[in-house]
């Protein structure tokens, strides 16, 4: 830590004045705790021990030449320790986030118990802490990989490991996005059961006495008390303490889903083609999308889009956004119909 050569004897013109200055940039900085001061105290106490016995040896020589050294030398220990203490909230910054935050309506918190903090769109989430919605709160969070999660009212979730997430209460809906079809060591769980997707669109609801699972697309594994059970796109399975399970069946375009459309992660149309805007649209809203011809297909991709859909719900930007191309619509709670737009 000496941060002197060997053959500097003495300061050179400007070096007293320039450790002066130093000492005063130092100063006025807040103190580091009692444990840290210590240890800073001990290391300058030792450097200072072993350049004096070093000395011990030699004649004493009281010239200022020779004192500057010596001083020189514990000064830059103990404005390094000051250093390191000072950057030890940066080394000390959490790992890779397991999550950030992409989007954030109504009253949201996140940290751990005895210690919340409004969230905020951008904020970065690491292993052991939760996030916390409240009556009229939602959120969405980015996941590895792309994967979306979003937190419906009332919900609290908590993410322990980049593969486990547990959901104490409300639903989540999750979506690994399109063309993901293989197995993810992502878990959902809860004091029902765990909750596994295998390329998917799908909600985890956890009332006070089930955990119901309802699949728009893909397959989900589920396990319980009981033994393993898959449910495939349109399904729904209830699973409750007791371990029985329960199926029934429901649509893409369900009222269910309705929910996902208030907390939609953002989508940037700038630059985009009208085409991967209706792709867009089909996935949030679970509606296909029908051209009335192999032409009108053709010129959707062409269409460039310009502007900002920010804040909007998929079917509010579905309007917004054609009223914009010379292009029209239909839609119904299962299909969006493109046609050309009508001469006035």
């Amino acid at each position: 830590m000496n941060m002197m050569h060997k053959n500097d004897e003495a300061m050179r013109p400007g070096e007293e004045a320039s450790l002066a200055a130093l000492l005063r940039d130092v100063g006025p900085r807040a103190d580091p705790p009692a444990a840290v001061a210590r240890q800073i105290r001990a290391v300058v106490e030792a450097e200072w021990r072993a350049v004096v016995a070093a000395r011990q040896p030699r004649p004493v020589v009281r010239s200022s030449a020779r004192r500057w050294p010596a001083l020189a030398m514990a000064a830059s220990v103990a404005v390094a320790a000051i250093g390191s203490w000072f950057a030890l909230p940066l080394l000390n910054q959490p790992a890779t986030p397991l999550a950030t935050l992409s989007r954030v309506s109504g009253a949201v918190e996140a940290g751990s118990d005895g210690d919340w903090q409004p969230a905020v769109v951008r904020q970065a989430l690491g292993a052991g802490q939760a996030i916390v919605t409240g009556p009229q709160g939602r959120a969405a969070l980015r996941l590895r990989d792309g994967v979306s999660l979003r937190l419906d009212t009332d919900t609290r979730v908590a993410l322990l490991t980049p593969e486990r997430i547990v959901v104490t209460r409300g639903a989540v809906y999750l979506d690994a996005g399109r063309g993901s079809g293989s197995a993810d060591p992502l878990l959902i769980e809860s004091r029902f059961g765990t909750t596994r997707h295998l390329g998917t669109q799908y909600e985890v609801r956890v009332a006070p006495d089930a955990m119901l699972v309802s699949v728009r697309e893909g397959r989900v594994e589920v396990s319980g008390t009981g033994p393993v059970t898959q449910a495939d796109a349109g399904e729904q399975v209830l699973l409750k303490a007791d371990g029985s399970i329960q199926r029934q069946s429901v649509e893409r375009t369900a009222a269910l889903w309705d929910w996902t459309q208030e907390v939609t992660p953002p989508f940037a149309i700038e630059q985009r083609t009208l085409s991967e805007f209706l792709v867009w649209v089909s996935r949030e809203t679970g509606r296909e999308i029908e051209f009335g011809s192999p032409r009108l297909q053709s010129s959707a991709a062409e269409i460039v889009l310009r502007g900002s859909i920010a804040g909007l719900r998929p079917d509010a930007a579905l309007a917004a956004v054609m009223a914009t191309t010379p292009l029209d619509y239909t839609a119904d709670r299962g299909l969006i119909s493109v046609q050309p737009r009508a001469q006035q």
